[in-house]
């Protein structure tokens, strides 16, 4: 009986991918990458990813591994960058309650405050309020995933276009706050089937680019 043989689970510093031109560039810039190890692991068949990231919401690296067969040695393959993204539903409010767009749409806000709020200092008093739901955060995903996420929950709640009809909700967009590689920036491309959905649902996007 063969006995399945687990991903090498290796600092960054020791694998194969850490001589390539990009990686090399990357550790002498931030020498603390050296010694990240994977944060996630994925296999499908013989074919595996181990996923390298120093902050929660840096880009990342993706190590492709390869197998001949269950019991084999993994062999590590190619390595990918991966942008880092924060990717939220975001509404913009007036006169309506954040309360009511949670209860309107089923979903838990990742932060949310009223018109009229006060804000972090006692003096002052919130001027919109703002209601934001962000989706896989933290999660080792594409910024496509996460968007394709979002339009996925909204297009499944009947309740949306009277939210987003509302009078009281001044602007309603999906963000982006994309984090990319300074030695490989990488792209951020929807397929033309989530550009539709983002107008059918009324959605602006906005999205912000940092190199890190």
């Amino acid at each position: 009986m063969s006995v399945d043989v687990a991903v090498p689970r290796l600092p960054l510093l020791r694998l194969r991918c850490s001589t390539s031109e990009l990686v090399r560039s990357l550790l002498e810039r931030k020498p603390q990458w050296g010694h990240v190890t994977p944060g996630e692991e994925r296999i499908d068949g013989d074919r595996a990813v181990s996923c390298y990231r120093l902050d929660p919401e840096s880009f990342f690296l993706q190590v492709q591994w390869r197998r001949s067969g269950q019991g084999e040695p993994w062999s590590e393959r190619d390595i990918t960058v991966v942008p880092g993204s924060v990717v939220a539903l975001r509404l913009v409010l007036d006169d309506l309650a954040p309360d009511a767009v949670t209860r309107a749409l089923g979903l838990q806000p990742t932060r949310a405050w009223a018109k009229g709020d006060k804000g972090p200092s006692a003096r002052r008093f919130r001027e919109e309020g703002l209601w934001i739901h962000e989706v896989f955060p933290r999660g080792f995903h594409w910024p496509e995933e996460k968007v394709g996420e979002l339009l996925a929950l909204l297009k499944a709640r009947p309740a949306w276009r009277d939210v987003v009809g509302s009078r009281g909700v001044t602007w309603a967009g999906i963000t982006v706050r994309f984090h990319g590689c300074l030695e490989q920036m990488g792209g951020f491309a929807l397929e033309q089937a989530q550009l539709e959905d983002l107008v059918g649902l009324v959605l602006q996007l906005d999205v912000d680019l940092v190199a890190d």
